[in-house]
C-alpha cells in the first residue's frame, strides 16, 4: 500500500525474490505507471485514504505492506487486520499502534509496525542488546538521511514523504530520563556528532522511541535526528513563526493554512534529482551491565545510494528491513499479535535473519561490544 519512494522499493525488493505475486496499490496512475515499467509488478490505481478500500485490497491478497504517509497509517492497520491479514507497516502513525493487538489476535494474524530503518531496525538494535544485558541503563539513537551535496539554505532533501519530514519537527518527543518519561519539542537539545567519513552532524530530539520505553526498561532513553549543521535553526525558525501549523489564518478574506504554502514553497526544494545521490547514518547505544560487569553495544551504519538500482539509501534502509520481515511472516516465524521491531531484536535467530538478509543487499551494519570487568 504506497507506491512512493519507500513502497516502490518494497515492491522491487519483493519481486527479485520471485516468491512473491507482488501488487502496488497507489492514487497517483503515472506513479504505478513507472513501477510497473520499472520492476514487472501488478499495479491498481486506488485511494488509500478510506478503510473500505484498504480492506477490500486486503480480502483479496495474503499479506499487506503498508507504506502511506502517517496520517493513513493507523486506520489503515485497522482495517486490514479486520478483514484478517497479516502486515508489515512502515508508517510513521502517532497513534499507537499496540491498542490493535487484540483484534490481530483474534484475527489470528502477526502484525510487525514501525518496520522501517528508525523506527524499525535501530528498535530491533536496542531490543537485541537489552536482552543480553542483565539492566539496560541508557539508550540512545541516532539517525538521519542526508543528501551528498550540501546546498544552501536547507542542506537538505528528504528522502521520504515530506510531510512525515515536518512531522518529526513538530510532533512532541518522548524521552526517558531517570527512569521517567518526559515530553519535550522537537528540534531541542542540539549536539554536534562526529562520524568519520562525513565529519561533524548536528543531532536534535525528535519522536522515535515509539514502544522502546516499555519494552526494555532503560532509565535514559534519546531518539535524535541528524543533519548538517545550520538546517536545525531553519526549521525550528520556522515552525516558531507558524509556517508548520495546520490551522487555518486569514488571508486578504480566504483562510489558509500555513502548512498548506510552507508544502507548496518547501518540498520542491527538498526533491531530490533522478540520480541524486543520499546517504543515512545510524548510530545505536545500549549501555548497561551483564554478568561480565559494564557493558556498552554499539551498532553503526552508513549506507549510500545504489546506481545499481536507482535507489536512494534511505528506500534501501527502509524499504529492506519490511521485505525481509514480510518473508519472515509470511513463513509463520511471528505469532499473532502487533509486534513493536524490538520483538525482532529479542530472537537471536530472528534478527541474525534481518541483518543476513540487509547484507546480502548491501546494507552493512557494524556491530562493537565494549566491557568493563566488574573486578
Amino acid at each position: 500500500m504506497g507506491g512512493g519512494m519507500i513502497g516502490s522499493a518494497v515492491a522491487m525488493d519483493l519481486a527479485r525474490q520471485g516468491r512473491f505475486a507482488v501488487t502496488v496499490a497507489d492514487k497517483s496512475a503515472e506513479r504505478l505507471d513507472r513501477i510497473a515499467n520499472d520492476y514487472g509488478v501488478a499495479t491498481t490505481v486506488a485511494d488509500l485514504s478510506h478503510a473500505a478500500v484498504v480492506a477490500q485490497l486486503a480480502r483479496t491478497h495474503d499479506l499487506v505492506i503498508g507504506a502511506l504517509p502517517s496520517v493513513f497509517g493507523f486506520q489503515a492497520l485497522q482495517a486490514v487486520l479486520e478483514s484478517g491479514r497479516p502486515i508489515v507497516d512502515i508508517s510513521f502513525m502517532p497513534e499507537n499502534a499496540l491498542e490493535l493487538d487484540g483484534l490481530a489476535r483474534s484475527a489470528g494474524v502477526a502484525a510487525v509496525i514501525d518496520c522501517g530503518v528508525a523506527p524499525g531496525l535501530s528498535s530491533m538494535m536496542a531490543g537485541s542488546a537489552a536482552a543480553n544485558l542483565t539492566v539496560c541503563e541508557r539508550v540512545v539513537i541516532y539517525v538521519g538521511g542526508l543528501p551528498v551535496e550540501r546546498r544552501w539554505p536547507f542542506e537538505y532533501q528528504a528522502g521520504f514523504s515530506p510531510s512525515d519530514v515536518i512531522e518529526e519537527y513538530v510532533r512532541p518527543a518522548r524521552v526517558v530520563e531517570h527512569g521517567r518519561t518526559i515530553i519535550k519539542d522537537a528540534l531541542t537539545d542540539p549536539e554536534l556528532i562526529d562520524v568519520p567519513g562525513l565529519g561533524t552532524l548536528e543531532a536534535f530530539v525528535t519522536d522515535g522511541l515509539r514502544s522502546l520505553p516499555e519494552t526494555t526498561g532503560a532509565r535514559s532513553m534519546t531518539e535524535k535526528t541528524l543533519r548538517y549543521p545550520g538546517h536545525r535553526m531553519l526549521m525550528h525558525a520556522l515552525r516558531e513563526s507558524g509556517f508548520f501549523s495546520k490551522e487555518p489564518v486569514d488571508v486578504r478574506g480566504q483562510l489558509v493554512a500555513p502548512l498548506d504554502v510552507t508544502a507548496a514553497l518547501l518540498f520542491p526544494k527538498w526533491a531530490f534529482q533522478d540520480g541524486e545521490a543520499d546517504i543515512t547514518v545510524m548510530r545505536v547505544i545500549v549501555e548497561g551491565a551483564d554478568q561480565s560487569g559494564r557493558t556498552t553495544y554499539q551498532w553503526d551504519l552508513i549506507d549510500r545510494y545504489d546506481p545499481a538500482t536507482r535507489l536512494r539509501s534511505m528506500s534501501r534502509t527502509t524499504a529492506f528491513p519490511a521485505s525481509i520481515v514480510a518473508g519472515l511472516v509470511a513463513d509463520g516465524a511471528l505469532q499473532s499479535g502487533v509486534h513493536p521491531p524490538e520483538t525482532i531484536g529479542r530472537s537471536p535467530t530472528l534478527i541474525d535473519a534481518v541483518l543476513r538478509g540487509l547484507d546480502q543487499r548491501g546494507v552493512r551494519c557494524q556491530m562493537s561490544v565494549r566491557r568493563e570487568s566488574a573486578g
